[in-house]
């Protein structure tokens, strides 16, 4: 796992850690779908053992204990414990830093016509050089990028640069000579900051971007669409497309995150056809949004065609990974391409969706990139 600042990790693995026992989740199951215990226990060992090797927790998680579902549904389920299996056979790994280095990939793309996020400055202070960017190694360097970068209108957003899952994100909200004032943090001088928060990880500092006023019923919160793409002999195809709406109590999108809501896209015209919440023995359903009680089922999203041929010629600077997943913000300006990945979780589509990652394209894919999935679909 790449890592993250020690503080900042913690503070987030503690917003998202639960303990739940076997018996638990079987109980919760069993009262959910009025099926005996055992039943469910057999079932779901018998999908451990099948392709998508299903854990007990996410048997729970996905609803997988619903007795309308038949078995060919369930099977299409994938664990996301061989997701980095997986990717490591569909995707040259040799591309991994193009992708997961946030400014590398920035550098890639620059010539590209795909409009990302402006880097105003890395903090590093290891040995790394990041020509043509600012660089800030000391308490000093920092106290005087930020006394000119940052004011009550225009704070400063920053990411670990090879960060995963929103681990670590901060927003930074005000700054002196003598401190800075990190948004749920608190104010901290200069040198704690570095020492405490930083240390030597290699944060990417980005102006706080907007979204499309589509967005300002749902969240004052940048909003991505999560857009899964596979290269096929054919070419591009997209698999999947999710909309993750962060509560306003969150800087990250990411859907472990408490409040925040991912809802399934139809890709093939951007309407929003289920919107859910996440905790840890399932999902919640919605119509209208909780926070703001704004609808969100046949909702429309704005510049969704742009949106989509951003993605895919995105994409195609990154042939070598079949396997891919971006985030995508819609901005009052267009589509701006947050950060691609190699590979994306299996879980969050599912989730979103209802339905299993095995698809009959996905199957297929697989099996061209050399894995082999046990048992049938």
């Amino acid at each position: 796992m790449i890592e993250a600042t020690e503080t900042l990790l913690k503070r987030d693995q503690r917003k998202s850690s639960y303990r739940i026992s076997r018996s638990d989740y079987l109980r919760h199951a069993s009262r959910r779908s009025g099926r005996k215990p055992l039943a469910l226990a057999l079932e779901s060992l018998k999908l451990a053992r099948g392709p998508g090797r299903m854990t007990l927790p996410e048997y729970v998680q996905f609803g997988l204990d619903d007795p309308t579902l038949s078995d060919a549904e369930r099977r299409r389920f994938l664990t996301e414990t061989l997701h980095w299996p997986i990717v490591h056979r569909c995707c040259d790994v040799t591309w991994i830093a193009t992708t997961e280095d946030t400014w590398l990939c920035s550098r890639i793309l620059e010539h590209s016509g795909i409009d990302m996020p402006r880097t105003l400055a890395v903090i590093d202070r290891t040995r790394r050089t990041y020509p043509g960017t600012r660089t800030i190694r000391t308490a000093s360097e920092l106290r005087d990028f930020l006394c000119a970068n940052v004011s009550d209108d225009t704070p400063v957003f920053g990411k670990d640069n090879r960060g995963l899952m929103g681990w670590g994100v901060f927003l930074i909200l005000e700054a002196d000579r003598e401190r800075l004032h990190l948004e749920g943090e608190g104010w901290f001088t200069y040198e704690d900051f570095l020492d405490e928060l930083v240390g030597d990880t290699a944060y990417i500092l980005q102006p706080v971007e907007r979204n499309h006023p589509f967005f300002e019923r749902y969240t004052n919160r940048l909003a991505t669409v999560r857009v899964c793409v596979i290269h096929t002999r054919e070419g591009p195809k997209i698999l999947f497309t999710v909309l993750k709406i962060p509560s306003m109590s969150n800087l990250s999108d990411h859907f472990w995150r408490k409040g925040n809501l991912a809802c399934e896209v139809d890709p093939s015209t951007g309407v929003i056809r289920k919107a859910r919440s996440k905790d840890p023995l399932g999902t919640t359903d919605y119509t209208d949004h909780p926070e703001t009680g704004a609808r969100l089922i046949g909702e429309t999203l704005p510049c969704w065609d742009d949106m989509l041929d951003l993605a895919l010629k995105c994409s195609e600077n990154f042939v070598p990974v079949r396997y891919q997943s971006m985030d995508v913000a819609i901005t009052p300006d267009g589509p701006l391409l947050i950060e691609i990945n190699v590979g994306g979780a299996f879980n969050l589509p599912q989730l979103a969706c209802g339905r299993g990652f095995l698809t009959d394209d996905v199957v297929e894919f697989f099996g061209d990139c050399g894995v082999r999935l046990r048992g049938k679909h």
